[in-house]
């Protein structure tokens, strides 16, 4: 977008933003607040992506819905918070208006605007390759370590594909480690850090993790770092009470992901079903499917019989090719803490060009299999949203590749 359009466009929604709020009780208004968090002022949008607005207002009560628009059309109406859709912006990025409006329920309204930026992409060398990583195990549950390209049969959508790049995978994971700590687990907590520091230690040099411990509210103690030392002392910091916000604590992990390249993993504990989310878990599963992260996902105490929470730490693992660990005592932790490490060290990275070249942004179904090696269980994730991904000359994204 030109300099000259660009102040122009600026110009026509000052104006409009003006001629609203002149004919609003000013008194109401004061202190009511909207943003675009996501996407920036300037940044470039394309495919499957996420609209996220935070609303300022003394009683987040008084607001009735928060309405998100792309170049003037209604997109999508969020009425509880955090207030974010999903909004398919295509394969070719170009210039977006991007409007939230938030409607007070006394009937003032307040609006933010962002523009995105048009972005011509260099598809001369293809790019748009699929990466997967796969874990391997034999029926005694020992990790098959000697699996070659060939021994992979791949399908997307039933489709049989050519693998291209495979090997074991030796890149550093970066990790979000979540911990419940609501005050169902009382008692527990002792076992938990103990477990949950040895797991931290036995991490690589490379790697790096952060931990974000969760009641009724989800709390960053470390950010990411290498020094496990640092993950400890978080780790040992928490203590129990409270309820449990188990999908706002998974939201907030995907957030902090998203600013990370390559193999990314989260490891959440939790003891029970989720009390006090904003989000719900439809939206986290649909945020698990977009970000391409690994979960692990341990219930600590919970049976079948749990069926709401055995479901859902159940359907996240499996869905981005994670596991699902439910140990019956907290003595237990330390064993399933150790099976995730040894998982992550025994992946194998796969990539591949999908034969369907049309980036519709739907999600496609893979399958991932040894047909010649039976007696093996390989876990991949289910599927992955068709979005044409840009060209990145970076220096490591080269060195990724």
């Amino acid at each position: 977008m030109s300099r000259t359009l660009r102040i122009l466009l600026a110009s026509v929604l000052l104006c409009v933003s003006l001629a609203g709020p002149l004919a609003q009780d000013v008194a109401k208004r004061k202190g009511f607040e909207i943003a675009i968090t996501s996407p920036a002022d300037g940044d470039f949008v394309f495919g499957r992506t996420e609209i996220t607005a935070e609303v300022k207002i003394s009683d987040p009560s008084l607001v009735e819905k928060v309405e998100f628009y792309v170049d003037d059309k209604l997109v999508f109406i969020d009425k509880e918070p955090p207030y974010a859709c999903f909004y398919d912006f295509g394969t070719e990025p170009r210039s977006y208006v991007l409007k939230a409006k938030a409607v007070h329920k006394e009937g003032v309204t307040v609006t933010a605007t962002t523009i995105t930026r048009r972005v011509i992409l260099n598809y001369q060398v293809q790019v748009n390759r699929v990466v997967l990583f796969a874990s391997a195990q034999d029926p005694d549950h020992h990790f098959v370590l000697d699996l070659k390209k060939e021994d992979f049969h791949l399908e997307e959508d039933d489709k049989p594909q050519q693998i291209v790049d495979f090997y074991l995978e030796q890149k550093p994971v970066v990790l979000c480690l979540l911990l419940d700590s609501s005050g169902s687990m009382q008692g527990r907590m002792e076992k938990v850090h103990l477990a949950a520091d040895k797991f931290v230690e036995s991490l690589q040099p490379d790697d790096q993790a952060l931990v974000i411990d969760f009641d009724e509210k989800v709390f960053l103690l470390q950010d990411f770092t290498h020094d496990s030392k640092l993950l400890k002392e978080a780790i040992d910091s928490t203590y129990a009470e409270g309820g449990t916000a188990l999908y706002d604590a998974l939201y907030a992990a995907f957030r902090k992901l998203k600013e990370h390249q390559g193999r990314k993993a989260i490891v959440i504990l939790s003891d029970g079903e989720d009390t006090n989310s904003k989000f719900s878990f439809q939206r986290v599963l649909e945020a698990a499917k977009t970000n391409e992260v690994i979960i692990y996902s341990i219930g600590l105490g919970v049976s079948i019989l749990d069926v709401a929470t055995h479901s859902v730490l159940k359907q996240l693992a499996e869905e981005t090719g994670g596991r699902a660990f439910f140990p019956g005592r907290a003595e237990e932790l330390t064993g399933v803490y150790d099976q995730i490490a040894e998982e992550l060290r025994s992946q194998y990275y796969l990539t591949y060009s999908p034969s369907n070249e049309d980036w519709n942004g739907k999600w496609r179904k893979l399958r991932l299999a040894a047909p010649k090696r039976k007696e093996v269980e390989i876990r991949t994730r289910r599927g992955y949203y068709a979005v044409r991904r840009p060209l990145d000359i970076s220096p490591r994204a080269a060195a990724d590749r």
